[in-house]
């Protein structure tokens, strides 16, 4: 069997625990170098702010993307309650401040549950 060019005849998966600053493609360029290899490709992207586990294909493995893609996927969040901000998300500019009033623990947890289940994700600006 011929190699193509800047392959490096690796094919697997590879879990990378993403920090937050680089992007998807930031981690992927990254690999494609340190591994020598330009068939490298990642099941779904994290915003520079996410951390958390980035799947990516080598070689072969990439054919495979598409079915990790469409694989249910699990987040955990944290959010700031009363601040607005440029970009809807914590990278933006502060545009508002506004106190957090008190309410039951109970409400909290309701309003949560609009959260849990299949969501179709809308990116920040």
């Amino acid at each position: 069997m011929t190699r193509a060019r800047g392959d490096s005849g690796l094919d697997g998966f590879l879990n990378v625990c993403k920090a937050a600053g680089p992007t998807s493609h930031d981690v992927v360029a990254a690999v494609r170098r340190l591994l020598g290899t330009r068939r490298v490709g990642h099941a779904g992207t994290l915003d520079p702010l996410a951390e958390g586990v980035l799947p990516l294909a080598l070689g072969r493995a990439t054919r495979l993307i598409d079915r990790l893609a469409e694989a249910d996927k699990e987040y955990y969040a944290e959010a700031v309650l009363g601040l607005r901000t440029s970009t809807d998300d914590a990278a933006g500019e502060i545009l508002e401040r506004r106190p957090v009033p008190t309410f039951p623990p109970g409400d909290l947890d309701a309003t949560l549950q609009a959260f849990q289940g299949e969501i179709e994700q809308l990116p920040p600006s």
